[in-house]
């Protein structure tokens, strides 16, 4: 397999500021199977869930031929209440109780063998979404082991970047990865700087790939000691941004796992969280017609940055 997603496999009921909400939408990473599979058909997602998964993931990934390595641990698969502020922000619960989600997050562990029966020599990278609390973050270095010739992309979570007790952690595991993301918000939490020349010297510094997400600006690649800023498609379509973090970043890792321009491997993040954007939850169906579109739309955006 050429890219394997893993992370939270949760169901969502979103609620918006203005009164608004969305039932039982499936979350996490079933984002980022989406952002890989506007570019690329050869992904899994692999996961922990409850016997319900299919009922809330299975019609989406049987539609885009996406393979599965669920394993089926939990009596239910997690679901959240998630709340969005004014700002954007926003902060979840979950519907189970907290004593649920600690349980959830002990028996569906992800461990590194599920990654090994996922793997071999021709994969192109994994894409991880984890908290310092997940045991498999505890792992990265076994991961990374069973890349000899791909990427390793860890997707850092808010409340670890936003909690300075975690930092020092932080940047131990971002030592042990290819490439790891965050957003502007988190980043200024992350280093307790708000001006964005700052943010960017602060990450450079670090020597490590970021992919930094900017929201409706669009998003930058530092690398190599340069950044590389490409602005935002598709805003002018915007139905729903949820999602829009993991769809993005994960389309990024094709991009830096396969060598491609920076300026071409945040184009094609950008595109990916356009499709994303149009609707509730991911872009519903990737077939020729979808690509061909995307395809030109990332020569032309190539063009005018070029320009």
């Amino acid at each position: 397999m050429d890219y394997i997603v893993a992370g939270y496999s949760m169901v969502t009921d979103i609620y918006y500021p203005d009164g608004s909400c969305i039932k039982e939408s499936p979350g996490g990473s079933y984002y980022s199977a989406a952002g890989i599979k506007l570019w690329r058909d050869s992904v899994v997602y692999l996961g922990t869930a409850g016997p319900d998964f299919e009922r809330y993931y299975g019609a989406y990934f049987k539609a885009n031929g996406i393979q599965t390595a669920v394993k089926t641990c939990l009596p239910n698969t997690l679901y959240y209440n998630l709340n969005y502020r004014e700002d954007g922000s926003w902060f979840e619960s979950c519907k189970y109780g907290e004593d649920y989600e600690r349980f959830a997050q002990k028996e569906g562990r992800l461990t590194p063998a599920m990654f090994a029966a996922c793997c071999d020599a021709q994969t192109k990278g994994i894409y991880l979404e984890a908290s310092l609390a997940a045991d498999i973050a505890d792992h990265l270095a076994e991961l990374k082991a069973l890349l000899p010739n791909g990427k390793l992309m860890w997707e850092i979570n808010t409340e670890d970047l936003l909690n300075p007790a975690a930092h020092e952690k932080i940047r131990t595991r971002i030592a042990q990865v290819d490439i790891f993301s965050m957003n502007l918000h988190e980043a200024r939490g992350f280093f307790g700087v708000t001006d964005e020349a700052d943010i960017i010297r602060a990450l450079l510094a670090i020597g490590k790939p970021c992919f930094l997400r900017m929201g409706a600006r669009g998003a930058a690649l530092l690398a190599d000691g340069s950044y590389t800023f490409v602005p935002a498609v598709g805003v002018d379509r915007c139905v729903d941004t949820t999602g829009c973090g993991n769809c993005s970043t994960a389309a990024a890792l094709i991009g830096f796992a396969e060598g491609l321009p920076p300026a071409e491997t945040v184009a094609m993040a950008n595109i990916s969280a356009a499709y994303n954007v149009r609707q509730i939850g991911p872009y519903p169906l990737v077939d020729e017609a979808v690509r061909a579109e995307a395809s030109d739309t990332l020569t032309q955006l190539l063009d005018n940055l070029s320009r």
